[in-house]
């Protein structure tokens, strides 16, 4: 596995064990979807001003968010077709916000780790094909995140 990171918030320097948490948070959401073929994300931490300007640039809204991604496939079908295949899957880009990852993890009462482990593992789901535009999806997906941060006993 391959995590291209771009740290421009230097997190990794004032707390330089978030990016083991991180990276086990993505293996752990590849193992429950049974992909084991070489994987290839971009993960870019970065700030109010920048994830706007992302956020207006490619999907039209004018407006702060706390996490994007951009995932390589449409469907899961798209990605299980692919996991035959021996060449490495590049399954997309997320981008996170860590001014609002710090913000939601006071608003929630939770750590900062536990927060960003929560963006990574539902921005992770967003790559591999999952969404929440219905209730049903909103609840298998909610499922999965929580397993995977129970499992890894990143808790609030």
């Amino acid at each position: 596995m391959r995590i291209d990171i771009d740290d421009k918030e230097k997190l990794f320097i004032m707390e330089p064990s978030f990016k083991l948490q991180i990276i086990k948070v993505i293996k752990e959401c590849l193992k429950i979807e049974n992909i084991s073929n070489k994987i290839e994300i971009s993960f870019s931490i970065v700030n109010r001003e920048t994830i706007r300007k992302i956020n207006k640039d490619f999907r039209g809204i004018d407006k702060v968010t706390d996490v994007l991604s951009f995932p390589l496939f449409e469907t899961q079908q798209e990605l299980k077709n692919s996991k035959n295949a021996q060449d490495t899957i590049i399954l997309g880009d997320i981008i996170l916000c860590l001014d609002v990852a710090k913000e939601q993890a006071i608003e929630y009462n939770h750590s900062l780790l536990r927060e960003i482990c929560f963006l990574v593992a539902h921005s992770c789901f967003h790559l591999l094909g999952y969404d929440h535009m219905t209730e049903i999806e909103e609840k298998i997906m909610c499922c999965k995140q929580d397993y995977v941060l129970n499992k890894l006993n990143i808790t609030r």
